[in-house]
Order: C-alpha cells, then structure tokens, then sequence
C-alpha cells in the first residue's frame, strides 16, 4: 500500500472516530433525562411550606442579583420577569446593579432610569417583590466589602457583584444571578427552596441550565447554528460536565449566602469569575454545584464579531483560572491537581480536538485535488455509511432547532423559513464556532490573550411576544 493510500485510510479513520464522539450526544441525553429532567415535578408553595414545618426550618430568603450596566433596552422587561417568579414577596429582594460610568456618558436613556422607574412602579402595586437599586461606584476597588480609591477602577461583572453583595438583606439565605436579559422559569425558586429545605450538607450551589435561543431570528446564520448548540449542551451535556468539574455559569446560579461572604465575594480580575468561584469554592469550601431542570432563556450575541469576542474572553478565562489554581498554595494538593487535570482535558484538549474534527473533510478534499492522498476501495457498505454522516449531520440540526423553538421570540412565518434555509451552513458554522477557542490557546501562547473584561452587546427584543416554556 502506498503512501497516499496510508493518509487515505488514515483520514477515513478520524472521521469516523469523530463521528463516535458525535454520538456521545445521545449518551447525554440519556444520563440527563434519566438523572434530571424526568424527575422534575411541580412543587407548590403549600408542600414547601408543609416540608418546612416538617424540616423545622424557615423558608429560605431570596437576594436576585442582575448586574446591568448599559442595559437599559432589555432590563425593564427582567425586573417585570422576575417580579413574576412564584415566591412569598416578601421572601424575595431583586438587586439590580448598575455602573456609575454609564452616566457619565450622556445617554438619552439609561438602566438607572430605566430601573428607578420600575422602583416607583413597584411602590404602587398591592403585591410586588422588594426591588432595589444600587450604583457602583466609578472608583470602587472591586473587592467584597472594598472601597473607593478615589480613581477610576475598570468595570467588570465580578466586580458589580462584589458591590451588590454589600446590600443583600441581613436575612438573605440564597443568592441568585441572572443577567440583563435573563428570562427563568417561573417556579424555579419554588424548586431551590425545595432542595435547600431537603438538604443536609453545607455550602450549597445550584446551576440550571441556560438557552440562548430568544434571540434567534435577529441573529446571523453562524450565530444561530451557536445558539442551538448551546442549548443542547446545556440540556444534555452540562449535567454530565458538572459531575466532572465544580463547574458554575454566571446565570441561572444560585448559591447559598452564607458560603458567598466567606469566600470573599468574586475575583473580580477574572475573566470568567463564574467558572472561578466554582473552583475556588470547592478547592476551599468542597462545595460542589448541582444541576437543576429549570431553565432560563437568554440571548446569543447577534453577529459573529460579537460572538467571536464573547467565547474568546470565556476560553481565556478558563486558561486564566487554571494558570491561577495549578501553583496556588494553601489548597489540598490532590484536589487541586484533580481539578486542574480536568479543566485542561475539558478546555485546551478538547478545543484543539474539535478544530481538528471539523479540518478533516476539507483537508481530505484538498489533498485529493492535489494527488497526494490516493482513494482506496471501500466495502460499498462503508461507503454508503460514510456519505450518511452529512445528512445525520444536518437532520439532527434540523431536530434541535424544533426542539428549541418553543423558547424563541417568534418573528412570523418569513423568519422561520429563513431560518430553516440558513441552517444549511452548518459546515462553515462548523468550522468557525470553535475558533475562538483555538485563538484562545494561539494568543495565550504569544502573551496577547484578552486582559480586560469586555461587556457583550444586546438585541433589542419585541416586547409583545413572550417565548412558550416547554415542559421537559
């Protein structure tokens, strides 16, 4: 066998392997449905309250914290969202917090406005939750229970949460994060409760999962393909993931209050300071996340560009959280080598693993055109099997966006044929989607990795039209 015949098979055999990994998608699903989402049930507030007394313990108290800074398109309709949650008012506080900069810059309207509208909204309405309002200041040293400096301090979101966490209720039992655009379930405190309440451990973290579907039709066709994803890795992935890894997301989080102040709040220098404190919060506390079938909806950023600078800060931040872990001092040795091995198996490994996936049918093309692989017979079998990987390729895209459909802001009957149509450039979505990753590592080898937060921009959403929650 020649040398070109060797490459041939050899590539046959990667895309075949890749295909397997593929299929660890409905290995997933299985794990989650089983595990998660077929024992979700209905709990009504008169079980919580029976399983309190039960318990012998109170019914906890609610701090919603959403950090907002020029967010004044969407953030009216999340207050209105969350002032909906299904929980005792006066078991529950929404914090919104917003940046001192952004008055500064003149804007004809602002989230400050938008907010303290709300607030005198709130005051008229017979039953509504405590909302409150506080500003960080453009000096603020980002730290939990810091202070001002008297110069100005980069804005990033771990540090608006330090502020906010300032100004929680004395009685405040669980802390929950959403973000500016955050839609959840309308039961999901009704269901951290019940878990809180059932619990016998300490320091308790909760994460469910987020669907950055809303948006859909404003998006790009890249960006689309992104969403769908997402969603499904949140739905059937994550649950497994978060078995692996003290894996936190920055929304759709809740954590016990007690646990936040004695740790310190956020580092509010990390990129991702959601992925931090879930490390830093077992490496110090051994306080493990645990995954919750309620879901939130949010956006995805609208264009590539957008998309494109939003998973580079993520995949730094991962690089960044390992480089702070892996020589830390004051931690138990073999925990932290054990988390270290597994955030680079889940980040830099399996990023380059990815990009390679989607280089092999191209590389395989081009190397045909210029004579320097040689195509060897195949059993016709293999063959037909081997040309069935495209079509399952977009049947299953095709599945999840009706999957996910339910959660999106409908847009008519032109939108959705649309969308149908750009879903066929799966295969570029294929190869760009992972490339901010691979940049991530590409950047970071040559010290030019994002060093500052950046914020990721909005879509303006109707609000008229609210997206159907499915029951899983």
């Amino acid at each position: 066998m020649t040398l070109p015949e060797k490459i041939y098979l050899f590539s046959v055999g990667l895309y075949i392997f890749f295909f397997l990994l593929f299929l660890r998608y409905f290995l997933w699903q299985h794990y989650a449905k089983k595990h998660y989402w077929s024992r979700r049930r209905l709990i009504t507030l008169f079980e919580l309250k029976k399983l309190a007394r039960e318990k012998q313990k109170k019914l906890p108290m609610f701090s919603i914290l959403v950090p907002a800074r020029e967010e004044a398109e969407v953030i009216g309709q999340t207050i209105e969202h969350l002032a909906r949650l299904n929980y005792p008012h006066h078991l529950l506080e929404i914090i919104v917090i917003t940046d001192e900069k952004e008055l500064q810059k003149g804007e004809p309207v602002t989230t400050q406005q938008v907010v303290e509208a709300k607030i005198r909204e709130f005051r008229k309405r017979k039953s509504a939750p405590i909302l409150k309002h506080v500003i960080v200041p453009y000096d603020f040293d980002g730290y939990f229970g810091g202070t001002c400096t008297g110069s100005a301090v980069p804005s990033t979101k771990g540090r608006a949460l330090n502020y906010g966490l300032s100004f929680i209720d004395k009685n405040s039992d669980i802390c929950g994060f959403y973000d500016a655009e955050s839609h959840p379930e309308l039961d999901v405190l009704l269901y951290i409760a019940y878990r809180w309440l059932i619990s016998d451990k300490k320091d308790l973290i909760w994460q469910g999962p987020v669907f950055q579907v809303r948006n859909f039709f404003f998006l790009s066709p890249i960006t689309k393909i992104a969403s769908l994803y997402q969603a499904l890795a949140h739905e059937w992935y994550l649950p497994v993931l978060m078995r692996q890894l003290p894996f936190v997301g920055g929304t759709n989080l809740f954590i016990e209050s007690k646990l936040l102040k004695e740790i310190g709040g956020f580092d509010f220098n990390a990129l991702t300071e959601d992925l931090e404190i879930g490390v830093r919060a077992f490496l110090e506390r051994n306080a493990w996340p645990e995954y919750f079938p309620y879901v939130s909806t949010e956006q995805t950023p609208q264009s590539y560009r957008a998309f494109f600078r939003q998973r580079l800060r993520w995949a730094s931040g991962h690089i960044q959280v390992v480089e702070k872990f892996k020589d830390a001092s004051g931690y138990d040795n073999a925990k932290r080598n054990r988390i270290i091995r597994t955030l680079l198996l889940k980040g830099e490994v399996e990023w380059v693993l990815y990009q390679l996936a989607v280089l092999v049918p191209p590389t395989i093309l081009l190397l045909s055109l210029q004579g320097l692989i040689k195509p060897v017979m195949l059993p016709e079998f293999l063959q037909y099997i081997l040309k069935s990987f495209v079509f399952i390729y977009f049947g299953f895209t095709y599945y999840i966006y009706f999957r996910y459909s339910g959660y999106m802001k409908s847009r008519g009957l032109t939108k959705k044929l649309l969308a149908l149509i750009e879903l066929l450039i799966l295969p570029v979505a294929a190869f760009l989607l992972p490339l901010p990753y691979s940049c991530a590592i590409v950047l970071r080898s040559l010290n030019r990795q994002p060093k500052a937060w950046c914020k990721t921009p909005r879509t303006r959403e109707a609000t008229d039209i609210a997206p159907t929650m499915h029951s899983q």
